[in-house]
C-alpha cells in the first residue's frame, strides 16, 4: 500500500504490467494524461490503453520486454488519444521490475510528454513530428552499451532519399519538404512498437532496431525500400519516382563507440548508392572495399573540421615568362591550395579525391576566393604592382549557379580589381561540362578576369574545343613538357598545342619545367610561359618571391 501511494503521488505518470502484459497499477497522472479510469483498466490487456505506437502500431507485452531488454531507458514516441480525439506526442520509458530473487515480474512504463520534459534537445521535429539527431545519439549509446554486455544484438539503419537534391532544386522546396513529410510517414507506418525512427536533418532519416539480428534487420530494410517506392508523389502536375538508400550496421559486443557505428552506417548507405541507390548495404568489417570507403570518408570529416578551424592555407608558384620584354609586365603565380594536418602540410593529391568524390570542392574552392581576395585587400601595395593570380576551380563549383555570383559578391565585398584574377580549370572538366564551362568563361571576362585551360593535351578531341572555349591561356600538360629535349614525339605535340594556341590568339604556358635545358628548347619553340622546379618550389603566399 505505502508503494502505491508513492507512485499516486509523483507528478509523472506511471503504468505498471506484469510480464503478460495485464495492467496491474495505473497512478492519478496517467489517469489525467491518458483520459482513462484505474478501477476500469485493472486485469486489463495492455492493449486497452488508448496509446498507440510509431504507425498506430499497438503496445504488446513482447514490445515493452524488448524496449526494457535493449536499455533501461529506452525511449518511444507514443501518441495519447485525449478527450476530443485530438494527439499528443509523448515518450515513453521502460523499467523491468523484479522479486526479491532478481527474476522479472513485470514493467513499469513512464510517459511524459516532450514539451514537458523541458529539454530543448528532445523538441519533435516540426516537419514529420519526429525525434532528432540529440536524442538519436544518446539511444545508440544505450544499445552500444547495452550489447557490450549482454547477448543481445541491435540494427541501425542510415536512411537518406535518393536524388532529393534534383527534386528540391527543380520543383522548390515546397516539394521537397512534402516529399520528406511523405517518406516520413511511409517510413513510420512500416515500422513496430520499439522501432525509434528519427529525421537526422535534411533528407535523411535513423532507424534503431532493438533485440534484432542480421536476418531481421536485412529484412526490415528490405520491406522499407519497397514501401517506399510504392509512394507516389505528384508536384505541380510531375510525377517523381522516389527511393531510398538504406546503410544497415549490426550493433553487438564487437562494435566501439556511437561515432564509429555512425560511421560505418554512413558508409555503408554511401555504398548503396554507388551500387544504384533504391537499395541497402550491411557494412562488414571484413569487406575491403568498405574500408576503403571509410578512410575517404574519414578525409570528409577531416576536411570539414579542416574548413572549419582555418587549416587551410595557400601556397603560390611563379610562372616565369620566356623572353625579358614579357617578364618586365607583371608578376605572375598560380595558387595551390594545401591542408594542415597532425603537423603536416598535406598536398592536394591527399585530400582532393575524397573530396570530389563527396562533393566537397565547392566549399574548397570558396574558401580559395575568399581568401585570395582577403589577401589582396590586406595588401593594397600588392595589388598596386598589378599581378596576375591564378585560381583553380573544380568542375563541381562551375556546375553550381550560385558559385559565379559568390564571385560576384567576393569582388564587390573586396573591391578587388577582377584583372588581377585569371581561373584556371583543367582539359577533361571543361570538355565534360562543356556549356557550364562555356558560360562560366563569357562572365569572366564582362568582369574583366581572365582564364586558363590547365592540363591541355590530355583530352581526346583537344584541339576541335579549343576553338570553341574563349580561354586566354592554354597550358600545355606536362607529360609532354619534361622530357621535350629528348623525346621527338612530345616535341611535336608541344609546338603543335603553341601553335595552334597562337593562331587561335590565346597565350601558352608549359608545365613541369624543371630543367634548363627543357626551359631552352621551349624558348626556341616559342611558348609564352614556363612553370616549374626549375625557378622555384611553391612558398607560402605572404612569402616573398626571390
Amino acid at each position: 500500500m505505502q508503494a502505491e501511494w508513492v507512485l499516486a503521488g509523483i507528478p509523472s505518470a506511471v503504468v505498471c504490467v506484469d510480464i503478460k502484459g495485464h495492467i496491474r497499477y495505473i497512478n492519478s497522472a496517467a489517469e489525467r494524461l491518458l483520459f482513462c479510469n484505474h478501477d476500469s483498466l485493472i486485469d486489463a490487456p495492455m492493449c486497452s490503453l488508448p496509446v498507440r505506437g510509431a504507425g498506430g502500431v499497438v503496445l504488446t507485452a513482447d514490445a515493452v520486454a524488448a524496449l526494457a531488454a535493449s536499455g533501461n531507458e529506452a525511449a518511444i514516441r507514443l501518441q495519447a488519444g485525449q478527450g476530443d480525439n485530438s494527439e499528443q506526442q509523448l515518450i515513453l520509458r521502460v523499467n523491468t521490475v523484479n522479486d526479491g530473487d532478481g527474476h522479472c515480474v513485470g514493467y513499469s512504463l513512464l510517459l511524459s510528454g516532450l514539451e514537458a520534459s523541458g529539454d530543448s534537445d528532445q523538441a519533435l521535429d516540426p516537419l514529420t513530428s519526429l525525434m532528432g539527431r540529440r536524442e538519436f545519439e544518446r539511444r545508440i549509446d544505450n544499445l552500444v552499451n547495452d550489447a557490450a554486455v549482454s547477448s543481445r544484438t541491435h540494427a541501425l539503419l542510415y536512411i537518406d532519399i535518393d536524388q532529393f537534391k534534383l527534386i528540391n532544386d527543380t520543383s522548390g522546396h515546397g516539394a521537397g519538404d512534402n516529399l520528406i513529410k511523405a517518406v516520413a510517414d511511409c517510413l513510420q507506418s512500416e515500422l513496430f512498437a520499439g522501432d525509434l525512427l528519427y529525421r537526422l536533418g535534411g533528407d535523411e532519416f535513423g532507424i534503431l532496431l532493438s533485440n534484432v539480428d542480421h536476418y531481421e534487420a536485412r529484412s526490415i530494410a528490405t520491406r522499407l525500400i519497397k514501401s517506399v517506392k510504392r509512394i507516389s508523389f505528384t508536384w505541380s502536375g510531375i510525377a517523381h519516382r522516389v527511393s531510398i538508400s538504406i546503410g544497415v550496421v549490426i550493433i553487438n559486443d564487437q562494435s566501439q563507440e556511437r561515432q564509429a557505428v555512425m560511421s560505418q552506417a554512413d558508409v555503408a548507405m554511401y555504398s548503396a548508392k554507388e551500387n544504384g541507390r533504391g537499395r541497402l548495404h550491411v557494412y562488414d568489417v571484413h569487406d575491403k572495399k568498405l574500408s576503403r570507403l571509410q578512410d575517404e570518408m574519414d578525409w570528409v570529416h577531416r576536411i570539414n573540421d579542416a574548413l572549419g578551424s582555418g587549416a587551410f592555407c595557400l601556397m603560390r608558384e611563379r610562372i616565369v615568362p620566356l623572353c625579358d620584354e614579357q617578364g618586365a609586365a607583371r608578376e605572375y603565380n598560380e595558387l595551390l591550395v594545401r591542408m594542415r594536418y597532425q603537423g603536416e602540410l598535406l598536398s592536394p593529391g591527399q585530400f582532393m579525391p575524397a573530396a570530389e568524390r563527396f562533393g566537397l570542392m565547392p566549399q574548397i574552392d570558396r574558401w580559395v576566393v575568399k581568401a585570395v581576395f582577403d589577401y589582396l585587400q590586406s595588401n593594397p601595395e600588392v595589388v598596386a604592382s598589378r599581378p596576375l593570380f591564378a585560381i583553380n576551380i573544380s568542375g563541381q563549383s562551375l556546375c553550381e549557379e550560385s558559385f559565379l555570383e559568390f564571385v560576384y559578391r567576393q569582388l564587390r565585398r573586396s573591391h578587388i580589381d577582377p584583372g588581377l584574377i585569371c581561373f584556371e580549370i583543367t582539359e577533361t572538366v571543361a570538355i565534360t561540362n562543356f556549356s557550364a564551362v562555356s558560360r562560366f568563361i563569357d562572365r569572366v571576362h564582362e568582369l574583366g578576369g581572365q582564364f586558363a585551360l590547365d592540363d591541355f593535351g590530355t583530352g581526346m578531341s583537344s584541339f576541335g574545343y579549343l576553338q570553341e572555349l574563349a580561354v586566354d591561356f592554354v597550358k600545355i600538360d606536362g607529360m609532354f613538357v619534361h622530357d621535350i629535349d629528348k623525346n621527338p614525339v612530345h616535341e611535336a605535340m608541344v609546338r603543335s598545342i603553341n601553335d595552334i594556341s597562337h593562331v587561335l590568339g590565346k597565350k601558352t604556358i608549359a608545365e613541369f619545367v624543371e630543367r634548363q635545358t627543357v626551359f631552352d628548347y621551349l624558348a626556341e619553340i616559342g611558348v609564352d610561359f614556363a612553370q616549374g622546379y626549375l625557378h622555384g618550389r611553391p612558398v607560402p603566399l605572404e612569402e616573398k618571391i626571390s
